[in-house]
């Protein structure tokens, strides 16, 4: 048993100096290799592509319009869309799909029920062309629209959750 254990340790020590002997061997012809960046030879230049010139005055006006409006300006808000609602429509608030059934919910209007229409109903002036999950397209007086979901602005902050109250004693191990 005891013989085992020598010839493996045997083994892996003369595994560990094979390759330690490699190691130093690449080293080594590392060191007396020619360093490639000091030849005297011509130095290789690089084929440039040919890409677009844009004249200079092009690329002042662009970079004068970028710094008009600066990223962290505080009144600085996204151009409004026609695709996000349509004027005299209620609110999109939300689209569902499943299987065969497709269902735009609208908003209410002054805080009554919510108004579920499928593809062919009419939302006030408007008539539901085609629900699928990436927006309603409907059609009325100012032409055709695909909306989007608009979610209440006005809306309160989800509640954080409230733990229920303790009702029994804590256990107290016997002593």
């Amino acid at each position: 048993m005891i013989r085992t254990g020598i010839g493996k340790l045997a083994g892996l020590g003369l595994a560990f100096l094979a390759l330690s002997g490699a190691i130093a061997v690449e080293i080594m012809a590392g060191q007396s290799a020619p360093d490639r960046m000091s030849s005297p030879t011509a130095p290789i230049r690089a084929k440039q592509q040919p890409g677009p010139i844009e004249p200079a005055n092009q690329i002042d006006g662009l970079l004068g319009e970028i710094l008009a409006r600066p990223v962290f300006s505080p009144d600085r808000r996204p151009v409004a869309s026609s695709a996000r609602g349509a004027s005299g429509l209620s609110r999109l608030t939300g689209i569902v799909v499943t299987g065969s059934q497709k269902i735009a919910i609208f908003a209410a209007p002054s805080g009554g029920r919510s108004i579920a229409a499928e593809e062919g109903a009419h939302v006030g002036a408007y008539e539901v062309r085609e629900i699928t999950s990436a927006g309603v397209t409907v059609s009325g007086p100012d032409g055709t629209a695909v909306i989007t979901p608009i979610f209440d602005p006005a809306a309160p902050p989800p509640a954080k959750p409230t733990l229920p109250a303790r009702t029994e004693k804590p256990k107290v191990p016997p002593k």
